[in-house]
């Protein structure tokens, strides 16, 4: 009988095991908050299914610590500080998320906005008040130059400096004067080189004050999306992946129709499938989410609450989880993303050292 049998339960057995063992590994994450008032840098370990966080770490910093960027190795975190105005690299366990606290650099103005480029070699700043942004060469040691390679004086309120995915173009937004900065990034000496025409208009609503604040790129499609800080809009831009360029196509709002009281948008990304987009509303106090076609269209979902003033938020790398710092409440509410329609489902909420500002997420070895 069981010679009869035996290859049935073999065949069986072949069919069943590519199932047991195709399933892909589960990469683990950790999730980095920076809180200016507590002066720290908390590090969460993302617990996979679940999206829970566990706190694995608290770096005490040398002043309040504002954007934090990662490097694309994984292997340094940097960190901007107010008072003193400088920038400290932190070298990072690739494998527990954990981080060392490396020599600062004074800087000559505070950066609002922290990137690094895809080599690893430089770092770029935008600074709100003076309107400035400053390329640094990124020393063996980890450290930032002393010395700017390259200063550039745009307008006042200079808001991000996010370089794009193919390491060739960087982007000003500029909240007061209602313009977006375009220039092209030599990733061979770290200097900026002006795209012509220099300045693209922002905001939701044609030759209004907007505020153009925070943007994302589409993964897979040329489209660039800004939030607007000051009209509460969501904007989309063609991006010309050749010459640079942005040309606006499409705006919509963050607020409902009713809502009359005062608010600014803070924060914007996408999903990595590039199918949902998300941007923070303070004052609204909520998180409006979009759905994007296959053209990069938006169409809206609907608000969902978060903690008062969520500044800054992040997606964790497979698109499952976003996380929203309240910098009023002190506390980072935690939400399940659903894959079908986009809609938030609050999973937690956890408390954190005063003034909770920014969030990173990134993958661990």
């Amino acid at each position: 009988m069981l010679r009869q049998i035996l290859p049935l339960l073999l065949c069986l057995l072949t069919l069943l095991l590519p199932a047991c063992t195709s399933s892909d590994p589960v990469t683990p994450q950790v999730l980095y908050l920076s809180c200016k008032d507590g002066k720290q840098l908390m590090v969460y370990q993302i617990e996979p299914g679940t999206g829970q966080l566990k706190e694995i770490q608290s770096v005490e910093l040398p002043g309040e610590p504002g954007p934090i960027a990662l490097t694309d190795d994984g292997r340094h975190l940097y960190a901007a500080i107010r008072n003193p105005t400088s920038i400290v690299p932190l070298s990072r366990d690739t494998t527990t998320g954990q981080l060392t606290l490396l020599q600062p650099t004074a800087v000559p103005d505070f950066p609002t906005y922290l990137d690094i480029d895809a080599t690893g070699r430089y770092a770029i700043t935008a600074s709100y008040g003076p309107g400035t942004v400053h390329t640094f060469a990124i020393m063996p040691d980890a450290s930032i130059s002393r010395t700017p390679l390259q200063t550039t004086n745009t307008e006042k309120t200079a808001h991000a400096c996010l370089i794009d995915p193919t390491n060739r173009f960087v982007y000003i937004p500029h909240t007061t004067p209602n313009s977006i900065y375009q220039f092209r990034f030599d990733d061979k000496t770290g200097k900026l080189d002006p795209i012509q025409p220099i300045v693209v208009k922002g905001g939701g609503k044609p030759n209004q004050p907007a505020g153009p604040r925070h943007y994302t790129f589409h993964p897979t499609l040329d489209i660039v999306y800004v939030v607007n800080e000051l009209d509460s809009s969501v904007s989309a831009y063609q991006w010309d992946k050749q010459a640079g360029g942005l040309t606006r196509f499409q705006s919509m709002t963050t607020l409902p129709a009713n809502f009359s009281e005062r608010n600014t948008c803070a924060d914007i990304h996408i999903t990595p499938n590039g199918r949902f987009l998300y941007a923070s509303n303070r004052g609204h106090d909520s998180i409006a989410a979009y759905k994007i076609d296959e053209e990069g269209l938006m169409s809206f979902i609907d608000w969902f609450e978060t903690e008062p003033v969520p500044r800054e938020f992040a997606i964790d790398t497979k698109g499952q989880y976003l996380y929203s710092a309240g910098l009023r409440s002190n506390k980072l509410a935690a939400y399940a993303i659903d894959a079908n329609t986009g809609r938030l489902s609050r999973i937690g909420n956890y408390d954190t050292p005063q003034g909770p500002i920014w969030v990173e997420v990134v993958e661990s070895e």
